[in-house]
């Protein structure tokens, strides 16, 4: 017979699902096999039926089954971020309005001067400079933070030394929880006389890894050099991608610092962004012939690059001729993770726009700064605690 509680305990997937032929799953079982799906399926069960819905979009399930992109850190050109969310807006959204939780806002759950501004986010986590490295003769220091649990760690200082550079082009983060529950920090090293990476500039990379708790100096032993600007590198199965700095060739990084592969591309003007979506390696590109195309490349298991997309950016607006006489073109700002879509900026106007490539249509989705200069970081939540993170609070 069967207990008071039975009913409480039974899943309402099963319990209000007449094709659920009486299985008896518990709640936690159900959520458990949901949290092992791809996120693009859990997108599509919650329109299954309402007691799916309710169940996937309880709060304390969210935290454990798979998130999809919720906003950027958009960069502008004095490298100072923002967090775009791609919430829906109010009924009367003002012209650049943006839903900024708190936590991704100010890092407000942060310790009184231990995080700084953003410099880059991978896979749920952010990294950011350390407030209590002050002055210009205080050692680097870094905070790596997780908003959506709060959690954070602060690394230690970064290391100097006299055949070490002194100017970094850039901090990079690399987290991916499938791989290891560690997370690297990688910084690119240049010369000081410059701080550009040029072939003849660039000296190597120190890293940072949670797992070993110290930075490691790597010197620059290949024949390329990789390009500083987030939208031209991505972390994905374990290796940091660059698009190089002659922009004929992806390179691909172990946390070593060696190069594990070289992935030539087809000749374009110019190699726009690299990123990575539903488990495989994707760029952009423009035409030779014509600027205003933009063409999606997606990398095969054979390892050749084979088109999936292309769009001209001009015939997306009506007012195409008027405003691109300015020669500032529309730009890939992303690649949508899990999604054939991709997210288009119209740095002219302030304009992020979702393009689907499935339906070859594009709706503007926000308003944001002016800019020339830009780059948009992808934030994905991380609901899940991470050993790395455990001491920070």
């Amino acid at each position: 017979m069967e207990g008071p509680d039975f009913k409480k305990k039974r899943s309402p997937i099963v319990a209000g699902t007449a094709a659920g032929g009486g299985s008896g799953l518990t709640d936690d079982i159900i959520v458990d096999i949901l949290s092992r799906v791809p996120v693009k399926s859990i997108c599509r069960f919650k329109c299954v039926s309402p007691s799916w819905r309710n169940l996937i979009s309880h709060p304390d399930n969210r935290k454990k089954l798979p998130q999809t992109l919720t906003g950027f850190f958009y960069f502008d050109e004095f490298d100072s971020c923002e967090f775009v969310s791609l919430a829906k807006p109010p009924p009367t959204p003002t012209r650049n309005w943006r839903l900024r939780p708190p936590s991704l806002c100010d890092f407000a759950f942060l310790p009184a001067n231990t995080g700084g501004g953003a410099l880059d986010c991978c896979n749920g986590l952010v990294l950011l400079n350390s407030r209590s490295a002050s002055g210009s003769e205080a050692p680097v220091s870094y905070v790596v933070c997780n908003p959506a649990t709060e959690k954070w760690t602060t690394l230690p200082p970064v290391p100097e030394s006299a055949k070490i550079s002194k100017i970094c082009n850039a901090s990079i983060l690399c987290f991916d929880p499938a791989v290891s529950p560690h997370f690297h920090v990688v910084r690119l090293l240049a010369a000081e006389d410059d701080g550009f990476t040029e072939d003849d500039l660039f000296e190597g990379v120190q890293i940072y890894s949670s797992e070993t708790g110290v930075w490691v100096f790597h010197p620059h032993n290949s024949g390329w050099s990789p390009v500083g600007h987030r939208s031209r590198r991505t972390y994905f199965n374990g290796l940091l991608h660059f698009i190089t700095s002659d922009q004929r060739a992806i390179a691909a990084m172990d946390m070593k610092g060696q190069t594990q592969r070289i992935v030539y591309v087809p000749r374009s003007k110019e190699v726009e962004l690299i990123g990575n979506s539903q488990g495989r390696l994707f760029y952009a590109n423009r035409d030779d012939r014509n600027t205003y195309k933009v063409s999606i490349f997606v990398l095969e298991d054979h390892g050749r690059w084979t088109l999936k997309h292309s769009v001209n950016t001009k015939g997306l607006f009506a007012d195409a001729d008027e405003y691109l006489q300015s020669e500032l073109l529309v730009g890939v700002a992303a690649i949508h993770p899990h999604c054939n879509s991709i997210f288009l900026f119209d740095s002219l106007q302030g304009r992020l726009m979702l393009y689907n490539m499935d339906s070859r249509s594009a709706r503007v989705i926000r308003s944001v700064t002016e800019t020339c200069l830009w780059s948009f970081v992808p934030y994905v939540p991380l609901h899940m605690e991470t050993s790395a993170l455990e001491n920070g609070n």
